[in-house]
């Protein structure tokens, strides 16, 4: 265990890079748009002709794009600064937080640093040992938990949300009565090993799991946010026997996560507060396996318990970024498609990192509707409400003036189709 000298040391240098980061860091430069894209979006939105459309979207936010010298790595970290320039713009107190008060998204080689800053504060201590524990002037790229670990060192309680499919976990066995048994792994409060049913991982302290009731008792949000570890359960027919999956199963697994994705999504941006009045997190829900990248308003410790000797680990860096969300604050359109009551939101709600296989982008909203097929009535690929989904994303591979020309003209900015987001694996941040 570290001395108190020791910690009073660390803390010092850690100060002193800190303010050696705040002297050295330039703004990075992002292209200015006539209006807001977020505007020039919604006026795009409203136009659509479709049955029973509805589309929602974020607060307003920058197009930082890819430039030469970070292409092939750059696409994390641009998308880390389409985040953050939401949240300097619409929430004073983290304007006041955020790299030292400067006002401005830093510019990439001063967000490795401030990296670097959240690992000596213990963040992500997994990540920065994978990664060498130095980022600075490196060509690493970089994910969620990066993302997240920033986030969260300036004081938002960003939430990483992983939706996966088909993917099995070899130390979770199932016993005679079905239940998944987490071999090897102790609920570290009630101390059951093994864990049975689902196990939460905190994503805060290492090596911290809890059974189902154990995340339930008040006090467990002290080390939330969780991450949801389980397999998908296996298919049974009526006499209780596993029933060997057919194709048509198999593609049925691999679309549910994205199917997920997409009601969370929508649920993000519309529900007045995913969260309140509920211990609930995105990775409480059994429909995720683990996440994106979303930050929230930390919530009050409900009472003493196992847990209380972590919150001032877990709470002192919980400020709470603003979350707008109260349905339809902003501007809202009435949709002109025939067959259309439904309006296009401005939820005024951070934008998403989201991350899949071999990209990342930013998610600033996301719109359906109901297609119908002439013969069936419903059309293949729609999810469980009919709808079928598209998510409304900040590529920073794209040029800002291009996207912003596409918006004016109301033409060429849908570019990524649905199909395009069928993979097996997405993660994103939400602060």
């Amino acid at each position: 265990m570290e001395s108190m000298r020791d910690l009073r040391t660390k803390r010092q240098r850690l100060d002193q890079d800190i303010s050696d980061i705040h002297s050295h860091q330039t703004r990075a430069r992002f292209q200015a748009v006539s209006g807001t894209i977020i505007g020039s979006l919604v006026r795009c939105l409203a136009s659509q002709q479709l049955p029973s459309y509805q589309a929602a979207v974020a607060g307003d936010v920058d197009h930082f794009q890819t430039e030469k010298n970070d292409s092939g790595w750059g696409c994390g970290w641009r998308n880390i600064q389409m985040v953050c320039s939401h949240l300097l713009r619409h929430d004073k107190e983290m304007e006041a937080a955020m790299f030292k008060g400067c006002g401005f998204v830093p510019d990439l080689l001063s967000l490795q640093a401030w990296l670097e800053c959240a690992w000596k504060a213990g963040f992500d201590t997994a990540g920065s040992d994978m990664l060498g524990n130095v980022m600075q002037g490196s060509h690493q790229w970089i994910g969620t938990t990066e993302c997240a670990a920033l986030l969260r060192f300036f004081g938002l309680k960003a939430q990483i949300i992983d939706f996966t499919g088909g993917l099995k976990n070899p130390n979770i066995q199932e016993n005679d009565t079905g239940e998944q048994m987490h071999m090897g792994v102790a609920c570290d409060n009630c101390e059951q090993c093994p864990i049975v049913g689902p196990r939460y991982s905190s994503q805060v302290v290492n090596n911290y799991d809890l059974c189902e009731a154990c995340h339930n008792l008040p006090g467990a949000d002290n080390v939330a946010p969780f991450r949801l570890v389980q397999n998908e359960q296996a298919s049974h027919n009526k006499a209780g026997v596993t029933v060997n999956p057919t194709e048509a199963d198999k593609n049925q697994q691999n679309t549910l996560p994205h199917l997920r994705l997409m009601e969370w999504v929508w649920s993000y941006f519309v529900v007045t507060n995913l969260y309140e009045g509920t211990s609930e997190s995105p990775e409480d829900d059994q429909s995720t396996k683990a996440g994106a990248v979303h930050a929230q308003p930390s919530k009050q410790t409900r009472g003493a318990s196992h847990w209380q000797h972590q919150e001032e680990r877990s709470s002192k860096h919980q400020k709470t970024g603003n979350q707008q969300s109260n349905g339809k604050s902003g501007a809202d359109y009435e949709a002109s498609g025939s067959n259309s009551s439904a309006a296009v939101t401005r939820s005024g709600k951070p934008p998403l990192y989201f991350q899949h296989e071999g990209h990342s982008r930013t998610i600033i909203g996301i719109e359906r509707f109901r297609p119908l097929n002439s013969k069936s009535g419903l059309k293949e690929g729609c999810s469980d409400d009919g709808f079928q989904y598209h998510l409304l994303l900040l590529d920073p591979s794209f040029k800002t003036n291009n996207i912003a020309s596409a918006l004016s003209n109301g033409q060429g900015w849908q570019v990524w189709p649905l199909s395009d987001t069928t993979h097996s694996s997405y993660i994103f941040c939400a602060p």
